[in-house]
């Protein structure tokens, strides 16, 4: 993630939001950072020894360049309304005192 701006927040936004991203996040259990690369050049080279082995371990092809842009903006959608649930909750408790 790359923070490029921070300014005052717009009431009318619902935060977090996502603005826009490149490449595909690595699957889960793949080994931190040194399993995905090792991942990334066994899945993205079709005569590496380990190609298809990680292939069948994902589940399928894994192109790196894939953004599921409708997944991460529904995840992140959710996060939002948590958080607007939780103001509304932290506004009632301050209101109550």
């Amino acid at each position: 993630m790359t923070v490029e701006e921070l300014g005052p927040a717009d009431p009318a936004v619902a935060y977090p939001r996502f603005l826009d991203g490149a490449r595909r996040a690595p699957p889960e259990d793949v080994g931190g950072t040194i399993g995905f690369e090792e991942f990334l050049e066994a899945v993205t080279k079709p005569r590496h020894r380990e190609h298809k082995r990680m292939l069948e371990w994902y589940g399928g092809p894994f192109d790196p360049d894939e953004l599921d842009r409708e997944t991460i903006e529904a995840g992140m959608a959710k996060l939002a309304r948590r958080r607007t649930i939780g103001q509304a909750a932290f506004a009632k408790s301050r209101s109550q005192l």
